[in-house]
């Protein structure tokens, strides 16, 4: 009886063989198309450093029981003295009314306090003497880690980050979108979304 030629076995492409016959692990299927370009697109990357950057801060900051706002709020006062809540809104890097419920918490935990300014309703914000205890004692520790951080990097990587981060924040900063290139829809609003008031101020 003739035998039949034994036919080759099929194996995955993503399988290797062996000399010994056997298979090794499958290897990782390669990432959809598109998905890698939309992980390295440079918002989203500033994104990742920062909260990469956050992550070895926020365990001194639940330690001490604040938040990354809270502390920004108590390093900028700290360093600067007292502000009027729209200049620390600013140096704090947070938006208004986010930072009016933050100092709504911290005057409750009597970590800061106001002096109220004729036609404001907050006034200069200043620390308490337990805010100024509070940072005195975060800070360093917030120091520590910021010298890790630059050790692994390398002073002089450090030094090239900052002036490039620099230089694209204000080259962005500069950048003006024709309003041609603009929606209708879009050109008649503000930029969080509500609608321009035509009529005439009086």
């Amino acid at each position: 009886m003739k035998r039949l030629p034994m036919q080759k076995r099929d194996v995955p492409e993503s399988t290797s063989v062996s000399h010994s016959g056997t298979t090794s692990e499958p290897r990782a299927a390669p990432p959809a198309k598109g998905q890698d370009r939309f992980d390295d697109v440079l918002p989203n990357l500033l994104l990742d450093v920062r909260e990469a950057f956050l992550t070895g801060f926020r365990p001194i900051f639940r330690a001490f029981g604040v938040t990354d706002q809270q502390f920004r709020v108590l390093s900028v006062l700290h360093s600067s003295g007292d502000l009027e809540i729209s200049k620390l809104a600013r140096r704090c890097r947070i938006i208004g009314p986010s930072m009016t419920g933050i100092l709504n918490r911290m005057a409750a935990s009597n970590w800061v306090t106001r002096k109220p300014l004729k036609g404001q309703r907050w006034g200069a914000i200043s620390l308490t003497t337990a805010g100024r205890s509070l940072i005195q004692q975060l800070q360093p520790q917030v120091d520590k880690r910021h010298m890790v951080f630059s050790a692994s990097m390398g002073p002089a990587q450090l030094a090239v980050l900052v002036e490039l981060l620099v230089n694209a924040r204000d080259t962005a900063g500069n950048l003006e979108l024709p309003d041609t290139e603009l929606p209708a829809k879009a050109r008649n609003r503000a930029p969080h979304g509500r609608k321009v008031s035509r009529k005439p101020r009086a």
